[in-house]
């Protein structure tokens, strides 16, 4: 078992990381060998030795059970809290297709799944020419969607949906993330009419320790249908 898996969001802020850090904390309480990455990362402080210290690459270390101050798993960092291809700007740099999907691909070879974590959504530019979503299709990773469970979320997890078919990413489902008693009709209407299963609705829960996360996601979480199709789409791959 080599899975990949690839975490987006219908936009920023919606809870991808404390959601992939529940995902990735289960399976390790389930003895699975895991990485989880975050391969851009923007808002990143410094500290007093001059050190990048990024918040959510950090938090994904430590669910993985390892030292964050020794968790390889970023290939680019940067200091403004902004989009990708402007953070990299700001700092005269540019970002490259090539070391991010290096950064997947060195992880599939060291543990049985592989769980990266986006920027933002899928349509987020890393520069002027390449798109998150323009990655993501190269590196194989089956993509698993974030959305928050509000009003709205039906047009823009459904366009998430239809931008990555178009791009021949194979979509394992959504995750209905900080569930409320409202119901919006959002898990029905998504499911039906962007014909994906729903994988869960999970609820608010921003200050979590990785254990409860952990639980929470036993809980609320198809985890095994996550696995299972994300072994489809490497068997897959793997027939073509």
């Amino acid at each position: 078992m080599n899975l990949g898996i690839f975490v987006t969001g219908t936009n920023t802020e919606v809870g991808k990381t404390v959601v992939t850090r529940a995902l990735v904390a289960a399976l390790v309480r389930r003895g699975i060998e895991v990485s989880a990455v975050k391969p851009i990362e923007s808002g990143v402080p410094t500290d007093d030795a001059g050190r990048r210290c990024p918040a959510d690459a950090s938090a994904l270390a430590r669910a993985c059970g390892q030292d964050p101050r020794f968790a390889a798993n970023t290939a680019y960092c940067f200091s403004d809290p902004v989009s990708p291809h402007l953070a990299a700007r700001n700092e005269g740099r540019s970002i490259q297709s090539e070391p991010v999907l290096a950064l997947l691909h060195k992880e599939l070879q060291l543990s049985q799944v592989v769980i990266a974590e986006g920027a933002g959504g899928l349509l987020v530019p890393l520069s002027d020419s390449v798109l998150y979503a323009d990655v993501i299709a190269e590196s194989g990773f089956g993509l698993l969607i974030v959305a928050p469970d509000v009003l709205g979320t039906i047009n823009a997890t459904l366009t998430t949906i239809e931008s990555a078919r178009l791009r021949s990413i194979p979509v394992l489902g959504v995750i209905l993330n900080r569930s409320s008693l409202t119901d919006w009709d959002n898990a029905a209407a998504i499911a039906t009419h962007g014909q994906v299963p729903i994988l869960g609705t999970f609820p608010e829960a921003f200050d979590a320790a990785d254990e409860e996360l952990a639980r929470l996601a036993e809980t609320h979480l198809a985890l095994d249908d996550i696995l299972a199709g994300a072994g489809r789409r490497e068997q897959s791959e793997e027939d073509d």
